[in-house]
């Protein structure tokens, strides 16, 4: 909410602007400070960043296709007026400092706390086991706490948001690294930022 108060036609309110790095920063240090410890205590710790991505290049390639395709249809389809605009995307404004700050906020602090929460701290607490119940149970509620959390607009953008949690789901499950589900939200944070 900070971020899209934050982000104005007019330009950037810079004390907004403040509070909002302010408090996503010091909540995402408390996030991922806690998922380390859970992290410790539920499994192995995982492999650094590098050695995973090379070893699961394939999956994360695919689900980084996947979710940008996603948003590039998506976008595709409200230029064309075949879907309407989201009523909380960013906003499109002629001052270069909001786009810089979108893009700043989306991809390193919004992406990776609503991951922290719709894959880190959910899988940690309710899909623990190893099931095909539990993995599929485990993707589906996954997607719909991340088109939950994106406080949608509209059930269409809950739609988009529950797709792509669906992907950052299945990348958290085959690679058993949170920081690869991680990667690819930030991709795709990216992507959807520069296309709106």
């Amino acid at each position: 909410m900070f971020k899209n108060a934050a982000a104005t036609q007019k330009g950037l309110n810079i004390p907004i602007t403040v509070i909002f790095f302010l408090i996503g920063l010091f909540t995402l240090f408390l996030m991922i400070r806690k998922y380390v410890r859970e992290e410790k205590s539920f499994s192995d710790t995982a492999e650094g960043f590098a050695y995973s991505l090379v070893s699961n290049i394939g999956l994360v390639s695919l689900m980084i296709v996947m979710v940008c395709l996603l948003r590039i249809m998506v976008s595709y389809l409200q230029v064309t007026g075949k879907l309407p605009s989201f009523q909380n995307d960013d906003i499109a404004s002629s001052d270069q400092k909001v786009f810089v700050f979108n893009m700043i906020a989306n991809v390193f602090v919004v992406a990776i706390q609503q991951q922290l929460v719709q894959t880190g701290f959910f899988f940690n607490y309710f899909f623990r086991e190893s099931s095909a119940y539990s993995a599929v149970m485990g993707i589906i509620f996954s997607g719909i706490i991340a088109g939950v959390i994106s406080l949608p607009g509209s059930i269409l953008q809950f739609l988009m948001m529950m797709a792509l949690g669906w992907c950052y789901a299945l990348t958290y499950l085959y690679t058993k690294d949170e920081k690869m589900a991680i990667f690819v939200a930030m991709v795709s944070a990216a992507v959807g930022t520069v296309i709106i």
